[in-house]
């Protein structure tokens, strides 16, 4: 019910406001376990594609964001943030992750593993994503976020296009044999670079 009465308010406002276009909704699966992997420009994006989601999502989030503020803290734990701890690797997450997986849930994790704050297009995709898809026998969907590194007066002006692009599922049965991971997390930052350049 959070979620639902949330996105009722939000969805159509972030439309209306900054001319937010979303695309692919159609291979967001529902009912059905999937991991939802976009690209990492801007602390924009969790919201941006909780928002273009039809669906509620849970996110693997960095520990460090529940620390300086208590209220953005419940807010995001409220919001299905699920925080990682360094020490640990990401070891508890991962268990939390694979439960709600498990559970028929959509996870977000993004595979950069940070922010992109360079002039490269997109980082290195780090094997989480892959790993944890085969393990759960989990669909992948490649998601495109463009514009929320530009000012955010440009979005209100419609001077860049704030956009949300979920790609085609991929299934990790489709990845088998020794060199499955490897080839999986490449076609997952593939599906992301092909749709970056897509008009």
């Amino acid at each position: 019910m959070k979620w639902g009465f949330a996105w009722l308010i939000l969805y159509p406002l972030f439309k209306a406001l900054f001319g937010m276009r979303v695309t692919g909704q159609g291979n967001v699966i529902r009912k059905k376990r999937i991991i939802i992997a976009p690209n990492h420009i801007s602390s924009w994006d969790p919201p941006l594609v909780g928002v273009a989601s039809p669906r509620e999502l849970y996110f693997l989030a960095k520990e460090d964001l529940f620390i300086p503020n208590p209220f953005f803290a419940a807010l995001i734990r409220f919001y299905n943030a699920i925080p990682i701890k360094r020490e640990t690797g990401g070891k508890d997450a991962l268990k939390k992750a694979i439960k709600l997986l498990r559970e028929e849930k959509a996870v977000v994790i993004f595979p950069e593993g940070t922010r992109n704050k360079t002039d490269e297009e997109l980082l290195e995709f780090k094997e989480g994503v892959a790993l944890l898809a085969i393990k759960t026998n989990s669909p992948v969907v490649p998601t495109c976020i463009k514009g929320p590194r530009k000012p955010f007066w440009t979005w209100i002006l419609r001077k860049e296009r704030l956009e949300v692009k979920f790609g085609e599922p991929l299934y990790p049965s489709q990845f088998n044999g020794k060199s499955g991971l490897d080839r999986l997390t490449a076609e997952i930052k593939n599906s992301v670079r092909r749709m970056l350049h897509e008009s």
